[in-house]
């Protein structure tokens, strides 16, 4: 895959993530999900402000490569149901030679 087809496909999906994020700002469940968070967010605070300082850096370091960690899959995860749309579409389409990205 040269360079522009790679800069190509991030900008596509990149468009395509800003569309799903559109979308789940309509999604009651998903809005649901982030009033519950909203409401606990105070004691959770209250509960860090328990620890002190080197603790509470601890924690922040984790949770922040959590979230860095969780950013690489969910990506990989999008790549790959593109790659098995494409290789759906191929085979649906009488075409057996297999798609490679």
């Amino acid at each position: 895959m040269t360079n522009e087809t790679r800069q190509m496909l991030r900008a596509l999906i990149a468009s395509r993530e800003e569309f799903a994020w559109n979308n789940l700002k309509e999604n009651s469940e998903y809005l649901e999900v982030c009033k519950e968070q909203d409401k606990s967010e105070k004691v959770v605070e209250e509960l860090y402000q328990r620890f002190d300082k080197e603790d509470r850096i601890t924690i922040c370091r984790h949770y922040e490569g959590e979230i860095h960690k969780q950013n690489f899959e969910i990506k990989e995860l999008y790549i790959q149901g593109l790659r098995d749309g494409f290789q759906l579409l191929t085979f649906l389409s009488g075409s057996h030679s297999e798609v490679q990205l």
